[in-house]
């Protein structure tokens, strides 16, 4: 359906969640690519509802965005202007991040309540309000909250792996339409021999 290719470029955005902008250099090109599998992903799922057709152009943003900032990390890394452009970078950042995990979990919520998945229903509604405090947190932290440091360093970490885990719910239990019924077609035919 295009959740396994949303797992693989989900992973890289770990490195450009607000708290850990881990690509310097030109491992940001690791969460471009990153973004692309999304993209991909995106475009097969399309068709299911307006918030995964949506998601295919804020990923696009999300790689423009990712772009944007590529030559200030390779070529203009200078001590008295990389402070000034992690800051603004943070705050732009946090703004896609936000709409991005809005739109994605609001797609899986609503397309696990189309076909009646009480399960990813459930884990995309709490997913909401874990995104709700997780980017309510980053603008606590923009007012110089410096205690915040650490508990939103294990936050970010845990807000990743239960999103990630989100969406392998959505590769587990989501299938194409029929899926089940060849399943159950091979079931029986193995039961018969």
């Amino acid at each position: 359906m295009g959740f396994g290719l949303l797992i693989i470029g989900y992973i890289s955005v770990l490195g450009v969640l607000p708290y850990l902008y881990l690509y310097l250099s030109w491992s940001v090109f690791i969460a471009v690519a990153g973004g692309a599998f999304m993209l991909a992903g995106f475009c097969k799922l399309q068709g299911y509802n307006i918030y995964f057709k949506a998601m295919k152009y804020i990923c696009i943003v999300y790689i423009l965005v990712l772009l944007g900032g590529a030559p200030f990390y390779i070529f203009f890394a200078d001590i008295t202007y990389l402070p000034v452009f992690m800051v603004v970078s943070k705050i732009i950042r946090t703004c896609v991040m936000f709409v991005f995990h809005f739109f994605l979990i609001t797609g899986i919520s609503s397309l696990a309540k189309e076909i009646e998945n009480t399960t990813v229903e459930t884990k995309a509604k709490k997913g909401m309000v874990l995104t709700y405090i997780f980017f309510s947190a980053f603008v606590l932290e923009f007012f110089n909250m410096a205690e915040f440091a650490a508990v939103l360093l294990v936050f970010t970490l845990l807000y990743f792996i239960l999103t990630l885990s989100l969406l392998f719910s959505c590769y587990m239990r989501i299938t194409y339409e029929g899926r089940d019924e060849e399943i159950d077609e091979k079931f029986k035919n193995n039961k018969k021999r």
